[in-house]
């Protein structure tokens, strides 16, 4: 009797594992891709200036903007190396994709309000009597 216990004990039962679905997974994957085309924000002007992070302003506050297309950028800084060349490495304004200068900016802004606004160019100047 005793031997017929350890033989019954001695087998051990292989456990298996059972498969895992993947019937989930196309969603998964799916989510993903929706979250980061959601996300993901694409750069419209190509920088010709460089970048540093001890430059940069940091917030204060922090707003919700309704619409983005409110925002233009200007750029202040050093021309990327090919291009220092051309432009030499004073640090330059960036107004959309090129150069510009100190007296380019105020036109430059009010024509990106009246792109955005669809009024005229003049519609924001003071009015002479």
């Amino acid at each position: 009797m005793e031997e017929s216990n350890m033989a019954v004990m001695g087998k051990k039962k292989k456990k298996t594992l059972g498969a895992i679905s993947t019937a989930s997974l196309p969603d998964i994957v799916f989510m993903i891709l929706f979250f980061f085309m959601v996300s993901t924000t694409m750069r419209e002007v190509e920088l010709l200036i460089e970048l540093k992070g001890s430059d940069l302003p940091t917030a204060t506050e922090i707003k919700k903007l309704e619409k983005k297309s409110l925002v233009s950028y200007i750029y202040v800084g050093k021309p990327l190396q090919q291009y220092q060349k051309t432009y030499g490495t004073e640090p330059k304004i960036q107004l959309n994709s090129s150069f510009a200068e100190l007296s380019d900016i105020s036109e430059y802004i009010l024509a990106e309000r009246s792109e955005r606004d669809g009024s005229s160019v003049y519609d924001d100047l003071p009015q002479g009597t």
